[in-house]
């Protein structure tokens, strides 16, 4: 299943960063500061641990577990109708951030909070990705 939206938004700033940088990589990237080694999510200017302003988008494994969830029984959307109900997943990676992810591949009777997770991209333009959540069966 690949996402519906026909519109494509275009982020600025540091939120541009993080999406040229994950999908240069056809992986999902976050940042990283290169003088501690925190990882952060959303982008900042300057690690939230140390201060440094040495900070760099890095891969992640996309390994996750399921933080939090929601599942979506009506939408505005007229593109999204087909899919409802949906769920949308808060997911936090192994390295610590937090991400939203659509779920692919999760029922909303089978969605758990814990739950092991894997979040992978689906390159929409040269300045943007969709993550999804899929089932951890087979990470490696």
């Amino acid at each position: 299943m690949s996402t519906p939206h026909k519109m494509i938004p275009r982020p600025d700033e540091l939120d541009a960063e993080f999406y040229k940088a994950t999908v240069a990589a056809q992986t999902l990237c976050m940042q990283h500061c290169q003088e501690c080694g925190t990882w952060t999510h959303p982008a900042r200017y300057y690690c939230p641990n140390c201060s440094s302003d040495k900070m760099a988008f890095d891969k992640v494994t996309g390994r996750a577990t399921i933080h939090s969830y929601t599942v979506s029984h009506y939408t505005v959307d007229p593109a999204w109708k087909p899919f409802v109900p949906y769920v949308t997943i808060v997911a936090e990676l192994e390295e610590g951030p937090r991400v939203v992810a659509s779920a692919r591949g999760i029922t909303p009777e089978q969605v758990a909070i814990g739950s092991p997770i894997k979040i992978v991209i689906e390159v929409k333009s040269p300045e943007f990705a969709i993550f999804w959540a899929e089932p951890a069966q087979g990470v490696a």
